[in-house]
């Protein structure tokens, strides 16, 4: 009896003990952040409707079970459509976005689609600045936004920090330069920036100089496509993060980025 006891608390020990890795994860146009902890996973973003086949056989391939959480840090069919085969594969995932109040006419179709299917969805919760979110030893806390003043969705895309143990990792979603600089302002933004995921997939409307100095991540990751038809990442914001020697990993070149590998 005892040696069976010793051996449960050893197992329960290892159980808890595991390693949370973040990975960003190659979903080719659009973006889609998987923390894992053993056999279940949470995501921030889903990637398009197009790759959902592709990163549900990422998911087995990282022997992720079960999804218990899905974030959407705003609803652009990049980083959102794929939340309906996601759904069907993990009914019971809890779902959160910042329920941004959209127009009936919003563009393009599928973002109108998604926003009807979160009203109706039972699992899905509202996130602002200052929410929280625990994933086992991973703190997720919204930044961004506070309120909302217009129907821009990048503007009002939710920013995330994520802890794990003593390190930070800063998901700026869609957020640009006027969102850097509120953060900025604010003093929201953590100075232990393990990783930076570029906002806006280093479109050159984001990733400001002042906003790279104030985070000086370790490393600054970009989701993107090869031949980017916007031409993301743009040049300007690689020559910011060279300019102060940041080193850059990109999903169209790495593939999937294991942050703490």
């Amino acid at each position: 009896m005892r040696k069976m006891l010793l051996i449960l608390f050893f197992l329960v020990s290892v159980n808890l003990q595991a390693q949370t890795r973040l990975i960003v994860l190659d979903v080719k146009e659009g973006q889609s952040v998987l923390l894992k902890h053993n056999n279940e996973g949470l995501l921030v973003d889903t990637g398009h409707a197009g790759q959902s086949a592709s990163l549900l056989k990422k998911l087995h391939q990282y022997g992720v079970e079960k999804v218990k959480s899905i974030i959407l840090t705003h609803l652009h069919p990049d980083h959102a459509s794929g939340y309906f085969r996601l759904k069907e594969a993990f009914p019971l995932a809890k779902i959160f976005s910042n329920c941004h109040p959209l127009p009936v006419n919003v563009q393009p179709d599928i973002t109108r689609w998604l926003n009807e299917a979160l009203q109706s969805d039972q699992e899905h919760r509202c996130l602002k600045a200052g929410d929280t979110h625990k994933f086992y030893n991973a703190a997720l806390t919204v930044l961004w936004p506070y309120e909302f003043i217009n129907n821009n969705l990048n503007q009002h895309s939710l920013v995330i920090n994520i802890s794990i143990d003593e390190s930070n990792v800063l998901i700026m979603g869609d957020a640009g330069f006027n969102e850097e600089q509120a953060l900025y302002d604010e003093k929201k933004l953590q100075k232990n920036i393990t990783a930076l995921i570029v906002g806006h997939h280093g479109a050159n409307d984001a990733t400001s100089m002042q906003f790279i100095r104030r985070v000086k991540p370790g490393i600054a990751v970009i989701s993107v496509n090869k031949n980017n038809v916007r031409g993301y990442p743009s040049r300007e914001t690689i020559k910011r993060l060279k300019e102060i020697n940041i080193k850059i990993f990109r999903t169209d070149i790495h593939g999937d980025i294991d942050v703490y590998k």
